[in-house]
């Protein structure tokens, strides 16, 4: 519901979103509940989309992860849903820093493959095994991942490897 209302604001205004993180799982069907509504947009565009949610709901106070380099990130609750929205996504690894790229969504969604990749940046292992469990019975689009992995740090190439190696040799 919330996704419908955030695409067709960002519609009216000219900003183009793509919906990922747990809304994303859940629109596949791989957890039940959704925790917020993660929102990626491209830089020139997060200003505007910060007005928008800032007049349609309330704009919260984040305090910067230190790992977390993102360049925008804006946190909204509307009407009871967390929304979170970034824009160039970048995260600090061990041997450098993952920077995440545009990938044209479908539908206004990201792509599970992109997530796969994302969710190993950030560590949450429960996620990427709902993500490999997914992939073990639905096609698995190796280009977004090789699109992802293009300027990745080498510890973030070799666990993505790793965990999906048994999905890509198909």
């Amino acid at each position: 519901m919330m996704k419908e209302k955030l695409e067709t604001l960002c519609r009216l205004n000219g900003i183009e979103c793509r919906i990922g993180g747990s809304t994303l799982l859940k629109h596949h069907g791989l957890i039940e509940t959704a925790n917020d509504l993660d929102v990626f947009v491209e830089p020139d565009q997060f200003e505007r989309l910060d007005n928008v949610l800032s007049r349609v709901g309330e704009k919260h106070d984040t305090k910067p992860h230190t790992d977390y380099l993102t360049t925008y990130f804006g946190e909204y609750e509307v009407e009871g849903v967390e929304v979170d929205v970034m824009a160039s996504f970048r995260m600090k690894c061990t041997d450098g820093i993952y920077t995440h790229p545009y990938i044209e969504p479908v539908d206004g969604w990201m792509h599970l493959e992109e997530w796969a990749v994302l969710y190993t940046v950030m560590q949450r292992r429960e996620k990427v095994e709902h993500i490999k469990a997914y992939f073990l019975n639905h096609s698995f689009n190796e280009e977004i991942v090789r699109t992802c992995l293009l300027r990745a740090p080498d510890s973030v190439i070799g666990q993505v490897m790793t965990q999906f190696q048994d999905v890509m040799k198909r």
